[in-house]
């Protein structure tokens, strides 16, 4: 056995757990880090003779920036400085007129007026960076009124994600289509159904963010004596100061993920990553044969004068090291829906499946575990709050069917009572010492004995609770 590598055979199948097989993704993004391509990007711009930029604050701007928003910076100044050298334009500082055409340029391409507002404020932020005013040429009325009338004519309501709901078993009136039981049912026993299985329960039970879910590992769950566990969420898009999060995990995930743990072997680093697969039909032994009787046109000659014992089917599955990619994740939300409807798990008319595969996405189990918690009657500040939404309106508004959201219904019953309704999930609001409040959600079993389902904040560890987020 090579050195750095775990072989286990079990009849036909090869376990090989240090990813030395899989293939290699052909990149197309560059090897460089994002700091230097930014920094490339933003020096290339500078006309001559421009005011020099102070070194230690470009780069306390850098480290104050989430690595997401530098990415996009950096492809938004692609294309804008492509634009201005093939307009013969300057590109810093923008001319509002050189913005106005520029907007007019990304609309008669067809991108979206949320597209447009995000490459314009990716300029206003370099021209701060570089100290060329507080972004002003994107804030004069010139900017605004040309963004304003892309969005009059082209309308500003964004896609949102299909929702993967948890199914029948707890709301009956769930529509046809794709459910997450549906999903969990067309997952298979072996390796790569053990790993997609617990993806999806973990992704649903503490409603995590792509950027959450992919960077879960095994020391961020702590096991309960009732099955349960509660998950460390370290940082996420409305926490970047670090201050961490814990979510709750039903004992059923807790099952689902010690399957793939065991079977994986999977004992540090991303509890999610790649598996590759290579299967081999069996092949019959070939008897030797001397040479003068293989005829001439025969195409594996050698093979026949040498012979070939017999081989048995063999089932190869590499797993990498490295966490799964936001395309990853998104490719086996589709691989295994698409699995669920050859099944005859899901119903739907066949036309319409093409379209539901593709409207799933990474946002999917998230945004149908916050229009399941709206089916059982939780209100909008506590989903917000325990799901780490931005706001109560994001999580009404861009979360829940927008024909059916009366103004009644997105802003009712802000209270700050417990309550419990027939679904056994109930809202309570908590209040520290320190008079801040912290909101848990929990959910009742048969015998009325309360399981915490999620809680907010790390710093109740601090107060004496040992990070178990109990209320």
């Amino acid at each position: 056995m090579a050195d750095g590598t775990d072989n286990t055979v079990v009849g036909e199948i090869l376990v090989i757990r240090d990813g030395g097989r899989l293939p290699h993704r052909r990149s197309t993004a560059s090897a460089e880090l994002l700091d230097q391509r930014l920094t490339r990007a933003i020096a290339s711009l500078m006309p001559e003779g421009a005011e020099p930029v102070s070194e230690i604050g470009f780069a306390a701007s850098l480290d104050a920036m989430a690595d997401n928003s530098k990415a996009a910076i950096a492809s938004d100044l692609g294309c804008y400085t492509e634009w201005c050298a093939r307009e013969r334009r300057a590109a810093l500082p923008a001319e509002p007129e050189t913005l106005v055409r520029y907007i007019q340029m990304l609309e008669r391409r067809g991108h979206k007026p949320s597209t447009l507002a995000r490459r314009i404020a990716s300029l206003a932020t370099v021209h701060r960076l570089v100290g060329m005013g507080d972004g002003a040429p994107t804030n004069t009325p010139m900017v605004r009124a040309a963004l304003k009338a892309v969005r009059r004519r082209r309308g500003s309501m964004q896609r949102q994600a299909a929702p993967l709901r948890l199914g029948k078993a707890l709301d009956a009136n769930v529509g046809k289509g794709f459910t997450l039981q549906g999903l969990l049912d067309a997952c298979g026993p072996d390796l790569q159904g053990l790993r997609d299985a617990a993806l999806l329960s973990l992704g649903y039970d503490a409603g995590l963010r792509v950027s959450e879910l992919v960077v879960v590992e095994e020391a961020h769950i702590e096991p309960q004596e009732d099955g349960s566990a509660t998950l460390l969420i370290p940082s996420s898009k409305t926490d970047q100061e670090r201050q961490g999060a814990w979510a709750w995990l039903s004992p059923d995930t807790m099952r689902r993920v010690g399957a793939w743990l065991e079977a994986s072997g999977v004992r540090d680093g991303p509890l999610f990553r790649r598996v590759g697969v290579d299967r081999r039909r069996a092949r019959a032994a070939v008897a030797q044969v001397a040479y003068e009787a293989i005829p001439g046109n025969t195409r594996n000659w050698r093979e026949r004068m040498e012979g070939r014992p017999a081989e048995l089917a063999r089932t190869t599955y590499s797993i990498g090291t490295e966490r799964l990619t936001r395309q990853g994740v998104n490719g086996i939300y589709r691989r295994v829906a698409t699995a669920a409807f050859d099944k005859g798990l899901v119903q739907m008319p066949v036309k319409d499946v093409f379209d539901a595969v593709k409207g799933l996405s990474t946002h999917s189990l998230r945004v149908g575990l916050t229009q399941d918690l709206f089916a059982a009657g939780e209100d909008g500040v506590g989903i917000a709050q325990a799901l780490r939404w931005s706001s109560p309106l994001c999580a009404m508004a861009a979360n829940w069917p927008r024909a059916a959201m009366s103004r009644r219904a997105r802003y009712r019953r802000f209270d700050d009572s417990c309550r419990s309704d027939k679904y056994g999930f109930r809202i309570a609001l908590q209040t520290s010492s320190a008079g801040s409040a912290r909101r848990s959600a929990c959910a009742s079993d048969e015998s009325g004995r309360e399981m915490p389902l999620w809680t907010v904040g790390a710093d109740r560890r601090r107060r004496g609770h040992g990070g178990r987020g109990q209320p």
